[in-house]
């Protein structure tokens, strides 16, 4: 699957969305520190488009972000990861990789996150994994991974 295929399927159904307001951007809502930190570390972005800046602050936290914090953020961290700097610095996609393929105990609240997608965005993030699956660097080292992510994202499909 060519990368330009992927980001042309996430630039039609991943649109740029307002940023969630207060607590709602967050998994845990008042007693978690995590979220807390990433609710600051997040305040400083307020446009619809979130900047590398933005990304980077929640790559490793994701599992922190509520189901629309994702919403907010997987349009403008899909397109990053399809990008040449992103298969150059690794982390972000890496970690995509990680949330979309939760291990079973985590699986229920991974469900929560995803639940504001639409099955277009469902089917687009399959893409993307299968884009993830074709990629020389990325199936080499995180073929296992991969492969799981698509198999939970698959569960998800109607």
């Amino acid at each position: 699957m060519k990368t330009e295929t992927v980001l042309s399927h996430v630039e039609q159904v991943f649109g740029f969305i307002k940023k969630p307001r207060g607590n709602s951007i967050s998994f845990h809502k008042n007693d978690c520190l995590q979220c807390k930190f990433l609710r600051q570390e997040l305040q400083p972005y307020k446009d619809m488009e979130l900047p590398y800046q933005g990304i980077f602050c929640v790559f490793q936290d994701m599992s922190c972000l509520s189901a629309k914090g994702w919403r907010w953020v997987l349009p403008s961290y899909l397109r990053y990861c399809l990008t040449k700097e992103a298969e150059i610095s690794g982390m972000e996609t890496e970690f995509l990789i990680y949330n979309l393929g939760p291990n079973i105990g985590h699986q229920t609240e991974t469900l929560e996150r995803l639940s504001d997608l639409n099955q277009e965005q469902i089917n687009c993030l399959l893409n993307f994994l299968f884009w993830c699956r074709e990629h020389d660097y990325w199936s080499k080292y995180y073929l296992s991974d991969i492969k799981r992510a698509i198999g939970f994202i698959q569960k998800l499909r109607a």
